[in-house]
């Protein structure tokens, strides 16, 4: 194949052009938080962040997943075992979203003048909560800086 031919996508099996997207599932555990934390670290230094954005990201996932756990109702009886949180991390020229969602029996919404949430608001320029169906989700947009 001449090089005229070579088929336009990127390394990555992406089109060019197109965001650059990562889905990790964990189990719904604590002790699996670290593995969302390091990704978001990774995902904002591709994205330029500096090591205080950094930083913010992964306090930011931690508090987003905090907070999933926390609001979703499991059934009497009924652990973490089974259920999972799922994050899909997207980056593109404007900046990183992360979309996260578990299932639950039941949820209660969060209250805005919490700690977790006002904290989770700072660190982030955009914060989305939704219910669909038995599945919550938490959508967190850390925008890139003008200049970068």
């Amino acid at each position: 194949m001449r090089e005229s031919e070579a088929p336009s996508t990127s390394v990555d099996g992406a089109e060019p052009g197109e965001p650059d997207s990562v889905l990790v599932q964990i189990p719904a555990d604590p002790d699996y938080l670290p593995i969302l934390r390091a990704a978001s670290a990774n995902l904002g230094a591709k994205l330029g962040c500096t090591l205080g954005e950094i930083a913010d990201l992964r306090l930011a996932v931690d508090e987003a997943c905090g907070l999933l756990l926390r609001k979703g109702i499991r059934r009497p009886g009924e652990t973490g075992a089974g259920h999972h949180i799922a994050a899909r991390f997207t980056v593109d020229t404007s900046g990183l979203r992360i979309a996260l969602a578990t299932e639950a029996a039941g949820f209660t919404s969060p209250d805005t003048d919490e700690f977790g949430w006002t904290i989770l608001t700072a660190l982030v320029d955009e914060l989305s909560w939704r219910v669909d169906g038995s599945t919550i989700h938490v959508e967190i947009i850390k925008r890139q800086a003008a200049g970068r």
